[in-house]
């Protein structure tokens, strides 16, 4: 019982501190798609900033793709949360 509870509280602190790194990162990226947006209207009419900003949503999307990665790591953890216990 004693092993259960204390693997239910590692669970719980890891899927804690990745939802803290999570909200940062989603900080993180809520500011570079205003970027984005900011960059957008500048590069129509600059053939060099049209690459840079084709380079900056392929770094985002790497980024995004990630964190769904994470996502659903942590997502596949949380089952465990609540599986029978067949000892009992």
């Amino acid at each position: 019982m004693y092993n259960r509870i204390k693997r239910l509280e590692d669970l719980v602190r890891d899927a804690s501190e990745l939802i803290g790194r999570l909200t940062q990162e989603n900080e993180v990226l809520k500011k570079q798609v205003e970027l984005l947006g900011a960059a957008r209207g500048k590069s129509a009419a600059n053939s060099a900033a049209v690459k840079e900003l084709a380079d900056f949503k392929a770094r985002t999307r790497r980024r995004l793709e990630r964190i769904c990665a994470r996502i659903e790591k942590a997502n596949d953890l949380q089952p465990g949360l609540f599986e029978e216990d067949d000892e009992q």
